[in-house]
């Protein structure tokens, strides 16, 4: 057997190795809920939402070319959403999704609009200024009955296993599966996007902004749209977190969200789907593995009082060991061991015959 094996893609064989793919993610998230304790069902439950929200930068960065650092603004916004819904006015839990969605949705098309002027470094200035400004917000006197001050907005959502669910998992396994499943379908909807001619006028902005504008994409609105997606998808990602954590304060959608989720999107991949979900896993299992490694041990001139101190470093250490050996990311890495193996092409191109039918143009022919 020769290697690489060649399928086209969008072919059977394809649809068969997607079609597996989604089979075994599908499949490890049942174990994880039939076999997981409860304390690691809540850190699973986390790298859902967080999921959700890398997607959403992962859109307007690495699909659109836009650089944003202020997405833990609109996971905020989703966060208080949902708690004050809840809380405050009696709302179920899933219904308070849809209107932190649209709320993000209306919030990220304005902040999408300083994206037509500028770029680069000046709009990561912009966005960096929004996650720096959103957590003194919600701490203004003025807004305290809704959001908390700065003790931060507690919520009780009583989400219990429904008798006509037949797995025999606890509580916060049905959570986690809840969890998963609104996440899984956020995925589906932006993979379809990335791939439709949405997807491709977002690409061509971002390789070719001259040539896209030229071919007639218009600008302003694919812009502001990427924007306006990426912070509703930032928006759902909060509203999920707060099932997990049933309380929402500023320190906990502030500067050091920010850059997890930055840190997210490089380690599982810039322009990939599948990328936010390992950063995701990243994201929460990197540190607390450090953390767990490096409890009560000495190393090197660090005591086992300092084991906080050495986690920080072993965390740092594996982060730049990680952009070494993997630069693309770890899915971008994975995608070049498996092309070794197997590998998709686009199907052949067609030509038209001479009797207006169109034919197959195979190697090699004339």
């Amino acid at each position: 057997m020769n290697l690489p094996l060649t399928f086209e893609r969008h072919g059977r064989n394809h649809r068969i190795w997607q079609a597996t793919g989604y089979g075994l993610v599908v499949l490890a998230a049942v174990l994880i809920a039939l076999t997981q304790p409860s304390y690691q069902m809540l850190n699973f439950s986390k790298v859902a939402a967080y999921s959700v929200a890398i997607l959403g930068i992962t859109i307007v960065t690495g699909y659109s070319g836009q650089i944003s650092l202020g997405h833990s603004a609109f996971f905020g916004i989703g966060a208080y959403t949902t708690a004050y819904l809840v809380a405050d006015q009696g709302w179920p839990f899933l219904a308070t999704i849809p209107i932190a969605a649209l709320l993000g949705l209306a919030i990220g098309f304005l902040v999408g609009l300083p994206a037509l002027r500028i770029q680069g470094l000046y709009l990561a200035l912009v966005t960096l200024a929004i996650a720096a400004v959103f957590p003194v917000i919600v701490k203004m006197d003025a807004l305290a009955e809704i959001t908390g001050g700065s003790n931060g907005k507690p919520v009780t959502i009583d989400w219990k296993k429904p008798g006509w669910f037949t797995l025999d998992v606890s509580n916060e396994a049905w959570e986690f599966l809840v969890v998963s499943a609104i996440a899984a379908l956020t995925f589906l909807v932006a993979s379809n996007l990335i791939r439709s001619r949405v997807g491709r006028a977002l690409m061509a902005l971002r390789d070719n902004p001259i040539g896209a504008v030229t071919s007639g994409i218009g600008l302003s609105m694919w812009k502001t749209g990427a924007f306006a997606v990426s912070a509703a998808y930032g928006a759902i990602a909060g509203s999920l977190f707060t099932m997990v954590i049933p309380i929402v304060s500023p320190d906990s959608v502030g500067f050091a969200l920010a850059f997890q989720l930055i840190t997210g999107v490089v380690l599982g991949g810039l322009a990939t789907i599948t990328g936010a979900v390992v950063g995701g896993l990243t994201m929460v299992f990197l540190p607390y593995y450090s953390a767990d490694w490096s409890s009560g041990k000495s190393f090197l001139f660090f005591d086992p009082v300092d084991s906080g101190l050495l986690a920080n470093v072993l965390y740092g250490a594996l982060l730049i060991g990680a952009m070494f050996v993997m630069p693309g990311g770890i899915v971008s890495f994975v995608r070049g061991i498996r092309s070794r193996i197997v590998r998709f092409a686009p199907p052949p191109p067609t030509t038209p015959s001479t009797d207006g039918a169109t034919q197959t143009t195979t190697k090699g022919s004339t």
